[in-house]
């Protein structure tokens, strides 16, 4: 069965929003929920934050995506605002760059919504879902909260490249 576009898409907002360091902890907690995640955001808190966003030099499973993959930052964040800019998005919020997971998954929840099967395809493939490959190297057998976090964001990008080909 086809998910539909609409909750697909609302589904990836709440991605983004649990993916961003800058939005606030209630909205994490909300998006939690909302995934239908296992336990809550406070139990696994922590190794969230340990996980994504804090490490020296860089955190186990990094949510810019030009870090986790190896890529030229330069070249990763110009080709995100094409993307964003494609979409009809605006880059207004300069806290976070245009390679972070968290406006990566605005992207692609505006691409659903677009019915654009292409880009969708394409950010999942060239970005996303490597991304999950990576977080799933350097996560596993230390941060089992954090895996199943990457795991599960990787079954729903996946469960979009089944709608395609339905």
């Amino acid at each position: 069965m086809t998910p539909d576009p609409r909750e697909a898409a609302l589904r990836f907002v709440g991605w983004a929003r649990l993916w961003s360091p800058v939005a606030p902890r209630e909205l994490r907690v909300d998006a939690w929920q909302a995934l239908g995640l296992p336990g809550s955001f406070g139990d696994a808190e922590t190794e969230y934050w340990a996980s994504f966003h804090v490490g020296d030099p860089l955190p186990p499973a990094p949510l810019l995506l030009h870090a986790a993959l190896g890529m030229e930052g330069g070249h990763a964040r110009e080709e995100w605002m094409r993307v964003l800019q494609f979409l009809g998005l605006r880059w207004r919020d300069g806290t976070l760059p245009p390679d972070h997971l968290a406006p990566g998954c605005e992207a692609l929840a505006a691409a659903i919504d677009r019915r654009d099967a292409v880009m969708v395809a394409e950010l999942c493939r060239r970005y996303l879902l490597p991304w999950c490959a990576r977080a799933r190297e350097r996560l596993g057998g230390r941060a089992a909260a954090a895996l199943q976090l990457a795991e599960r964001f990787e079954a729903d990008l996946r469960s979009l490249g089944a709608a395609a080909r339905d």
